[in-house]
């Protein structure tokens, strides 16, 4: 039985470095094991550490032998086992000089690898010293070997320790003595068998190792990925696999080997599983919802809604709600809330039921807003509200949300003349057929679709734009498309898209209006789901086509936030950059690399910093663009506006008594 007495500091240790990768966190030590696989040719080890390098290993590992001092000396006619007879024999023909494994370590270096090795005997512990490796790798045959281990925890490198052969007492004691000699180690879970059974690799054993150690990983020997991947789901911080170039080669360790293509395959799949596996519980703890799930738990779920029209003051009873989709309002299980209270508004049939319908002394959602900027300032609106915003706010500019239902409607009846000095329409992003809107496609009719909806979209402006007689400026936001579905695209083309872009631009008739492309982040939202974009994202890009194609841009904050998060950027610079050629800003927060139009102050965005520089620029126009803002009357955009107007005060009272905390979270995005 396992004493409890035994730990001590180190086997604390969750985390430790080789080579700066830190082990322990939410990435993968991938190793890639040459061993012998090179069957004694430099020729192959210099490609199977291209192959490694090319597959996406962060490590390669090769095995040093002194084989006088590895196996025992005979007497004259004495034989070995055959398997022992075999195996010597092999190794007298593959095994690399000490001069070739220095010059094979200078290689690895060169492909900017780790690399590391095995010494099988403590002659190899001194010829590998000499090769200066991060750390160094002992076999699960010398688990047993205190000698060795010792030896190789003297020269004070981190050591990785396979466990295959080993019962469980003779892995304690080989943790005993780790923590003893205080240097930092991982332990490898591991079959040694080549190849290994799937019957016979225990891989929830990694679950009782981890109990043991908290740094653990799987050295397999399988033939495939799959049991590799579920070693990662299951907790391996390390994954050491087998490479060659030909299964089909002699000698023990290549059929329970990778061919590049299958090593490039797990390396793929372990950084999916990197990406998903991660678990934060959100502020209120337990399963996040992510944004892709809200977008379709708004599309797919239910809400509660007047079953028929109801007067201001009636009393709620199950006869005057019902349960429908879409799921924008108050959830099916909020419904016995509203029972027995009084209808603060008048409700048609249909009308959703929101959050502000069961507080007693909420804010009327109808109220006259007012508000004040140093630049001109609107909000989204759709045709069917746009008269319930006119009569509430006296704003600079309106922005119409348009969808593809809304280009087969005349959006007279809709409308009344305002004193805006600015309209704004944004193009829908899907028309008819469920296809996007995309000037950049593979297709050309699909592109010759894409600019006849924008054209159409042209066409509804110039109506839309008799209301609105004192607009100087009249803008079209377009997502112009650009994206792919599987993965990004190389330069060369992203390239080929921006020049089709501009071709398609050519073709479409925008009389007074202007085009005004949008950013759009690494992963934009469509259909419920993920895709890749490639144009009108990268912020030198942006810069680059507005400068040399004479556009402006829409400049999406929240966009921008995610792919200055996504690709390690600087947020205040790469805005810094991009607003001398900003028309219009959709102002909003964002979380991480998909946490989009998030309220205010709940992103990554430090606001005080952006909004000094957004006020510097009076010739802008923004609008709040609050996910799912237009909800319960506007609550979104009027929190998102309020939010600003604070900003907007404070920057001219630097210490106001009033402001208890620093707008926004300080984060440098």
């Amino acid at each position: 039985m396992m004493r409890q007495d035994f730990l001590i500091p180190f086997s604390t240790r969750k985390s430790f470095s080789i080579d700066h990768f830190p082990l322990g966190g939410d990435r993968v030590f991938l190793i890639a094991e040459i061993g012998n696989n090179h069957n004694g040719s430099m020729e192959f080890a210099r490609r199977l550490v291209d192959a490694a390098c090319e597959a996406g290993a962060d490590c390669v590992k090769f095995q040093i032998r002194n084989r006088c001092a590895l196996y025992r000396p005979r007497a004259k006619g004495e034989s070995e086992d055959l398997g022992v007879e075999y195996l010597q024999d092999l190794l007298t023909r593959t095994e690399l000089s000490a001069e070739e494994h220095r010059e094979i370590r200078a290689y690895v270096a060169e492909k900017n690898l780790i690399y590391l090795a095995t010494p099988w005997d403590e002659p190899s512990v001194d010829l590998l010293a000499s090769l200066a490796p991060p750390a160094v790798k002992i076999a699960s045959a010398d688990l047993t070997n205190p000698a060795l281990i010792r030896k190789a925890a003297a020269l004070g490198k981190p050591l990785i320790l396979s466990t295959g052969m080993s019962f469980e007492r003779e892995i304690i004691q080989a943790l005993e003595l780790l923590q003893s000699l205080r240097v930092p180690f991982a332990l490898l879970h591991c079959n040694s068998t080549y190849p290994a059974p799937e019957d016979d690799i225990q891989l929830r054993y990694l679950l009782r190792l981890k109990e043991l150690h908290p740094i653990v990983g799987y050295s397999g020997h399988e033939r495939g990925i799959a049991i590799s991947l579920g070693a990662v789901a299951l907790g391996a911080k390390i994954i050491e696999r087998h490479i060659t170039l030909d299964r089909g080669m002699e000698g023990p360790d290549h059929l329970a080997s990778l061919e590049p293509g299958e090593f490039r395959t797990l390396a793929e799949g372990i950084r999916q599983l990197e990406r998903a596996l991660p678990w934060r519980a959100n502020e209120g703890g337990g399963r996040k919802v992510s944004q892709g799930e809200r977008l379709n738990r708004e599309n797919l779920g239910k809400s509660v809604v007047a079953a028929r029209d109801i007067a201001k003051g009636e009393v709620f009873s199950p006869d005057l709600l019902a349960i429908q989709s879409p799921g924008q309002g108050l959830p099916p299980y909020r419904l016995p809330e509203l029972l027995g209270k009084t209808a603060r508004r008048a409700l048609r049939a249909g009308d959703f039921l929101f959050g502000s319908d069961l507080a007693e002394n909420a804010e009327n959602p109808m109220a006259q807003r007012r508000f004040a900027f140093p630049v001109r300032w609107g909000v989204p609106v759709r045709y069917h509200d746009f008269l319930d915003y006119r009569r509430r706010i006296v704003p600079d500019l309106f922005e119409f949300h348009l969808s593809y239902r809304d280009l087969a409607l005349d959006p007279r009846p809709y409308l009344d003349t305002t004193p805006a000095t600015r309209l704004v329409v944004h193009a829908p992003e899907l028309f008819e057929n469920s296809e996007l809107l995309d000037l950049a496609a593979d297709d050309l009719a699909y592109r010759q679709r894409s600019i006849a909806n924008l054209q159409r979209v042209a066409d509804a402006t110039r109506i839309i734009a008799g209301f609105f007689p004192e607009a100087r400026e009249i803008l079209i936001v377009a997502n112009v498309g650009g994206f792919s579905a599987d993965a990004p695209l190389p330069p060369s083309g992203r390239a080929e898209r921006y020049r089709r872009f501009h071709a398609a631009r050519a073709e479409i008739h925008f009389g007074r209006a202007e085009l005004v492309p949008q950013n759009m982040p690494p992963f934009p939202w469509h259909f419920g789901g993920q895709r890749h974009q490639n144009i009108f994202m990268m912020p030198e890009d942006l810069a680059r086509e507005a400068r040399e194609h004479h556009l402006r841009l829409c400049l999406d904050l929240s966009h921008l936030s995610m792919t200055c998060y996504h690709f390690g950027l600087d947020f205040q610079t790469a805005l810094e950059t991009l607003l001398p050629y900003t028309a219009h800003l959709h102002i909003a927060d964002a979380k991480g690399n998909n946490g989009e139009g998030v309220l205010m102050g709940a992103g990554d965005i430090d606001w005080q910093q952006t909004w000094s520089q957004i006020r510097a620029c009076p010739k802008i126009g923004f609008i709040p663009e609050i996910w799912q803002g237009h909800k319960d009357h506007g609550a979104g955009f009027w929190h998102a506006l309020a939010f600003l107007m604070a900003l907007e005060n404070a920057a001219h009272n630097p210490n106001p008594k009033h402001m208890k905390r620093k707008v926004g979270n300080g984060h440098g995005r």
